[in-house]
């Protein structure tokens, strides 16, 4: 008993349908381009000074002497910048230091 091969059928190459993008994804993808995020530290009255220098010092890794000088910029402004750092590094920041009781944001340094 033989086998016979019967003619070989190529299937049609696959294409990719062009999705929709809605303006969130295009302002993360705007994100990866851009120059940079400046996380940004506000004063509240509810978090003692030493508190929040040493959550800028463990979730950040500024030293004393950087933490001390932006957590008093927040405290005599009532806003300070603690660093520029790229999009993921950034949220990730906001994140912890929202979750230690701070009050931070995050702007694109475009467009500052």
């Amino acid at each position: 008993m033989t086998l016979s091969a019967g003619p070989a059928v190529l299937d049609k190459p696959a294409t990719k349908k062009e999705e929709k993008v809605d303006k969130e994804a295009k302002k993360e993808s705007a994100g990866a381009k851009s120059k940079g995020w400046a996380v940004r530290l506000y004063n509240d009255p509810m978090n003692k000074r030493e508190f929040v220098a040493r959550c800028l010092t463990e979730v950040c890794g500024l030293n004393d002497g950087s933490a001390y000088q932006v957590m008093m910029a927040a405290h005599q402004f009532g806003r300070s910048v603690i660093g520029n750092y790229h999009l993921e590094m950034a949220e990730l920041y906001r994140d912890q230091l929202t979750e230690h009781g701070l009050v931070v944001d995050m702007v694109p340094l475009d467009d500052e």
